[in-house]
């Protein structure tokens, strides 16, 4: 049966409120009770499905112990998931056989295709229920903010649990649960990513016949004495499936965390930190490169990383030193098809999987893993296919032919369905003599893969086939709109991708609520070969850089403001294709459209802290553009690493670029050139030496880019001279500044600066001793920073805070606020920038003066200690009081 891909489903005009529900501990029930548990099972559903129906609920799916329903509004999702845990507790269960349901609720735009209900929405409701514990009900802000002033809200209590991340989900979700009258209300916290200190992937295959291999790394990795491990093996082996079953084994081990790092769409071994910051969870900072951010976070934590893909990183080898030498309990697993060659390294082979002996008998072969891996992928095409005495030998010998390699015995298995296994294992042999006596001199595994995968190709039609090696410009996954990009309607994408599917050339996951499709590195180089030499590569590159283009300036407006959820999470999961068309554009002979992808892109990396990224990518463009001889597109570059420069603390370079970007702009009289570039130009001559030249420049472009009507460019310059004059001691005039750019921020629908803003206004309060005006105003910034994921907004936010406690003389909660931030910017190896410093050491020295040397030197202590969840929670408080 063919896959069926999901070609273009529609969002319903309204949104629906969803609810999962599942048990918790199902399979420890399974064990104690396993001649009652399936009585229970029913009845479980009964009560879940009359709750729903009782209010206009759909149930969409059943499976296991697992309920997804849809409701018209969340006022009746969230009664009925109150009525069911009622029925649910009220139930006599025999022999005390009674399920814990936990159940979870968001509301949202989902998409219906035929049956199936999707949408990065049902995600985020999937994810919110799996943090649930057994009996208790979790609710988004979303399905809180409808039901808080109605009749549920009234009788029941909605309990705030703070922040949580969610596994996939770029931003942290305001979650709250029921407290109901006559039900469980005493929870433990919920266990987000933060809890669980992992993001292992979670749809990895059962691993067959590799127990030795997994006792051995198992060995290696819990006794902690070898503390960087390579897995290095052919292709389409395993490696993978093996680190990330060996990571989950060792989660109790290390107690900070195991977290899986997929470097396979990066090129540059300078952004391998960057990617360790987002598989952690950590923020790059201003000043310091990524690697650094790394080690000061991770610093004497017990954590596992494993970095996959590695053998195209080679040169960036010495990072895993840095990292290991700085940070004595950490491990590191990496997966290569060759060793890194570091001194500290165990190289631990995996080979193929062993097949049959050539004289086995038919119980040998049933038990030998590489037949039980066959007949694995053999059932996905035809479940009912059983190994006998008739097809034993015949899938002996196609286990030996493919050397046991699991990826070649995935991609034969793929054709059973077509051939039937006598044919294939004739059509094997033949092919398998003709490629060994013409590539003796290539490693047999890797002879035995391509094989494979050629063969595989050479039964698609010539439209598959093309289809197939196009999509091998696309990197990190993809979805269909994107392949279809590659062609002007002149092929059929949708049943050439479900035949690739079919013969495992792609394959499929889920990411955000949406299919994805992706290939493997092993295939992905065969079809590149392939795609080459077919005369179609270059117009391939050049529609793929133009996608991409058009989606990262389509969404480039966005990434800061209050709808930017949706446009930031999908550039990030498409962050491999962007740098794919990145590269391109850089290899062309204008630079052009490189200055344009770099103008989108550079908030996106700023707000986000991806500043390895942004460097590297910047430093590319510059150097691309200086060959090209066009001048906008180089201004429009410098102008750009300037900002990036800037932002990510040094000054001295981004003046110099500002400045070169500036005249060339000023030399084309491009008026709205001219004032981008004055205002970067004019803020790193200001904090490099030279004051009065960088305020005039900043003047200037303030001056233009009003009469120009470029409103964010006027915010910057707002900001940047409040920022001026409050360095001088001015605070009423930068407050007018700040309040005037506040107002066109809230018009242009800007997230990133108010929260900034906001908390420089807290300490104007504080100074003047209003702290509840301090308080409210810290508060907004905090809400702010935690919602949009800006980190260092909530940093500010807390410092001033810290101020808000001091002025109410609660010097103790002050001293434990200053330890927690000023031991969190110490993990993190920055301080503030300079006006906000002085406010922040303003308030330590008053406080110390206050406490007392030796007591605020051990309350802060303790506040250094405590969790940043629980640091978040007080202050949450603090200002809500």
């Amino acid at each position: 049966m063919a896959t069926q891909i999901e070609s273009r489903p529609q969002p319903t005009d309204d949104s629906v409120c969803m609810l999962f529900t599942d048990i918790e501990g199902s399979t420890n029930l399974v064990d104690s009770y396993p001649d009652l548990y399936d009585e229970m099972l029913l009845r479980h559903n009964e009560l879940l499905r009359n709750a729903i129906y009782s209010y206009g609920g759909e149930e969409i799916n059943v499976v296991g112990d697992s309920v997804f329903a849809l409701f018209p509004a969340s006022a009746q999702g969230v009664q009925a998931a109150i009525d069911a845990q009622y029925a649910l507790t009220k139930e006599e269960w025999a022999q005390g056989c009674k399920p814990l349901v936990r159940m979870g609720l968001h509301s949202g735009k989902v998409r219906r295709h035929d049956t199936a209900i999707t949408g990065i929405e049902v995600h985020r409701a999937a994810r919110i229920a799996s943090v649930a514990h057994g009996g208790q009900i979790v609710i988004s802000h979303v399905v809180r903010d409808a039901i808080a002033e109605g009749p549920i809200g009234a009788n029941v209590e909605i309990r705030d649990l703070g922040f949580h991340r969610l596994k996939d989900l770029r931003y942290p979700e305001a979650l709250f649960d029921l407290v109901i009258p006559g039900l469980q209300s005493d929870f433990a916290p919920v266990s987000s990513i933060g809890a669980n200190r992992t993001n292992l992937p979670s749809d990895v295959s059962v691993l067959h016949g590799r127990r030795s291999e997994m006792e051995r790394l198992e060995r290696i990795i819990a006794d902690k004495q070898s503390r960087f491990v390579t897995l290095t093996g052919a292709g389409g082996v395993g490696k993978t499936s093996l680190a990330i079953h060996a990571g989950r084994s060792a989660l109790s081990s290390f107690s900070r965390g195991v977290f899986f790092v997929q470097l396979q769409e990066i090129d540059s071994p300078d952004l391998i930190g960057s990617e360790i910051c987002k598989a952690v969870g950590l923020q790059e900072v201003p000043g310091i490169s990524a690697i650094e951010t790394v080690c000061n976070a991770l610093g004497g934590a017990e954590v596992l990383l494993i970095l996959d893909t590695f053998e195209h990183l080679v040169e960036g080898a010495p990072v895993i030193n840095s990292i290991l030498r700085r940070c004595p309990a950490v491990t590191i697993v990496t997966t290569s098809r060759e060793p890194l060659k570091l001194r500290s390294e165990v190289e631990f082979v995996v080979p193929p999987l062993s097949p049959p002996d050539e004289g086995a008998g038919f119980d040998q072969i049933q038990k030998n893993p590489s037949v039980q891996l066959f007949e694995y992928f053999v059932h996905r095409e035809r479940p009912d296919f059983r190994l006998g005495d008739d097809t034993a030998g015949l899938v002996s010998r196609i286990c030996r032919r493919l050397d046991g390699l699991p990826l070649a015995l995935e991609l034969a298995a793929s054709h059973v369905g077509l051939l039937g296994v006598a044919e294939l294992e004739e059509r094997l042999r033949t092919s398998t003599q003709d490629l060994r006596s013409k590539a003796r001199d290539i490693d047999p595994r890797h002879r035995t893969l391509r094989l494979m995968i050629g063969w595989s190709d050479r039964l698609l039609t010539e439209s598959q086939r093309r289809v197939f090696y196009a999509s091998a410009v696309l990197n990190g996954g993809f979805d269909l709109h994107a392949i279809e990009s590659l062609f002007n309607h002149d092929a059929d994408v949708v049943d050439a991708v479900e035949a690739l599917l079919d013969k495992s050339l792609l394959f499929r996951k889920t990411a955000l609520g949406q299919p994805r499709l992706n290939m493997l590195d092993t295939v992905r180089d065969f079809a590149l070969d392939k795609l080459r030499e077919s005369g179609e590569y270059n117009t391939m590159r050049m529609r793929q850089a133009d996608y991409f283009t058009d989606l990262v300036l389509s969404a480039a407006p966005n990434v800061m403001r209050f709808n930017q959820r949706d446009f930031v999470e999908h550039l990030m999961q498409e962050a491999g294709n962007i740098r794919v068309a990145l590269d391109w554009c850089m290899r062309q002979s204008s630079a052009l459209q490189s200055a344009k992808l770099m103008e989108a892109l550079k908030w996106l990396w700023i707000s986000r802290g991806q500043f390895s990224e942004a460097r590297t990518w910047s430093d590319k463009a510059l150097e691309h553009a200086r060959t090209t001889g066009e001048p906008e597109p180089l201004a429009g570059i410098l102008n750009s690493a300037a900002l990036i420069r800037y932002m990510s603390g040094d000054p001295e370079t981004a003046r110099e670029y500002g400045v070169e970007s500036h005249r060339i702009y000023c030399e084309l009289g491009n008026k709205p050139g001219i004032a981008t570039a004055g205002i970067v130009a004019g803020i790193a001559k200001a904090t490099s030496g030279d004051p009065e030249a960088g305020g005039m420049l900043i003047a200037q472009s303030l001056d233009l880019s009003r009469l120009i009507g470029d409103d964010y460019g006027t915010v910057l310059a707002l900001i940047a001279i409040g920022e001026g004059t409050r360095a001088e001691g001015d605070e009423a005039a930068a407050e007018a500044y700040y309040l005037e750019a506040l107002k066109l921020l809230d018009e242009l629908g800007d997230t990133y600066w108010p929260g900034h803003l906001l908390q420089n206004l807290a300490h104007f309060r504080l100074h003047s001793g209003d702290w509840r005006s301090a308080a409210a105003l810290a508060g907004q910034a905090l809400a702010i920073g935690e919602r949009y994921d800006y980190p260092m907004v909530v940093n500010l936010a807390i410092a001033a805070i810290s101020g808000v406690l001091a002025v109410k003389e609660d010097w103790d909660g002050s001293a434990e606020i200053i330890g927690a931030v000023n031991g969190r910017l110490a993990r993190l190896g920055v301080r503030f920038e300079p006006t906000d410093d002085v406010d922040f050491q303003r308030i330590v020295s008053a406080v110390r003066k206050a406490s007392g040397d030796e007591r605020f030197t051990r309350v802060s202590k303790k506040g250094a200690d405590r969790q940043w969840d629980e640091v978040l929670s007080s202050c949450r408080a603090s200002v809500a009081a």
